[in-house]
C-alpha cells in the first residue's frame, strides 16, 4: 500500500480497514490480523496499527477477545455503511453541487448525468 503524505497514516489503515469490511472482505466476528502482523505488513510502527484499530474499536467497529485477538463487531457493516452514506451526502455530494453550481452547471444537467449514472448502473 502506498501511502498519502497528505493524511496521517493511521487513518489510512483505518480507512483500508473499513474498506475491508464494507467489501466484505472482513465479515462480522472475524478475527483481524495482529497489530505486529500488520506492522510488518505496512512496515510500520506498532503504534500506528495500535491507533487506527483503537479508532475503529471507540467506533464499535471492533471488539477484542481478551487472550485472543480483535474481531469486527456484529452489525459493523451496516453501521459503517450508515456512517459513510451520511457523510457523502452531507460533506462529499453537498461540496460537488456547489462545485458545480459555481461553475454555472443547471440544475437540470445534474439531474440528467444522475439519472444516465442510475440508469446504466455506472458504479466507480
Amino acid at each position: 500500500m502506498k501511502f498519502d503524505d497528505a493524511i496521517p497514516i493511521y487513518l489510512q489503515i483505518k480507512e483500508e480497514i473499513e474498506h475491508s469490511i464494507l467489501t466484505g472482505a472482513l465479515q462480522e466476528d472475524q478475527a483481524i490480523p495482529s497489530i505486529r502482523v500488520m506492522a510488518q505488513q505496512y512496515r510500520l510502527n506498532p503504534q500506528t496499527i495500535s491507533n487506527a484499530i483503537g479508532e475503529l474499536t471507540k467506533e464499535d467497529l471492533l471488539y477484542k477477545r481478551r487472550g485472543v485477538g480483535m474481531f469486527v463487531s456484529p452489525g459493523a457493516p451496516r453501521r459503517l455503511l450508515a456512517k459513510k452514506r451520511k457523510e457523502y451526502l452531507t460533506k462529499d455530494l453537498r461540496s460537488t453541487l456547489k462545485r458545480g453550481k459555481s461553475f454555472q452547471i443547471e440544475k437540470q444537467e445534474i439531474i440528467t448525468v444522475l439519472n444516465e449514472i442510475y440508469d446504466q448502473g455506472e458504479v466507480l
